[in-house]
């Protein structure tokens, strides 16, 4: 599992790399909008982890035979509700933009930038709630290999929709390839949670 998580951490170092590549203050927009994401990713995976993986095991350990539906149900249920926030963040970008950062040097000019790239940032959102829940869902079950092999394909599904999408999208295209990733993922671990029943 550590490795998994590791292989998909290197992706942020990848975003860097080709960040740097872009142009002029790219590295800086992308660390604003990517502040704003981590928080909401953070929160959702605190309570989705918490909430799932105790659940989980003690179904596993009572060999319940639904658990397999359970972790499906709660895959699309918490998708629909990353669908749903992410129209609502979508929305209120500029007004959140501009109520965390703008300030001194950051100027209205940098909300709009910043703001855009978030917007794209957002569409990983849904992917990644209901990834959690195949994950907690694949853990309960220990089975780590899973989970470290979902996160090497991960990592090159990341390289190749970066080397598509940021000639096409630039700083956009960036943050849009993780959402790529996620929705890759989160087909695989669904794949496998289904398999593993």
């Amino acid at each position: 599992m550590l490795a998994g998580q590791a292989l998909l951490s290197v992706g942020t170092v990848v975003d860097q790399v080709f960040a740097a590549h872009i142009g002029a203050g790219s590295i800086a927009t992308l660390s604003y909008a990517n502040r704003i994401v981590a928080l909401v990713l953070g929160l959702g995976a605190t309570v989705v982890s918490r909430a799932t993986l105790p659940v989980f095991s003690q179904a596993h350990a009572k060999d319940s035979p639904r658990v397999s539906r359970m972790a499906m149900h709660w895959a699309q249920l918490l998708f629909g509700l990353g669908v749903a926030a992410l129209i609502v963040s979508w929305w209120l970008a500029p007004m959140g933009v501009r109520i965390l950062f703008e300030r001194g040097a950051f100027t209205a000019r940098d909300t709009q930038a910043v703001a855009e790239v978030l917007r794209y940032a957002l569409f990983q959102v849904p992917f990644f709630f209901s990834g959690l829940v195949f994950v907690s869902f694949i853990s309960s079950k220990h089975n780590y290999n899973s989970l470290a092999v979902c996160g090497f394909l991960g990592l090159v599904v990341k390289l190749i929709s970066n080397a598509v999408l940021v000639p096409w999208m630039a700083l956009n295209g960036l943050v849009l390839a993780n959402a790529v990733t996620y929705g890759f993922n989160t087909v695989l671990l669904g794949v496998i949670s289904k398999r593993s029943r």
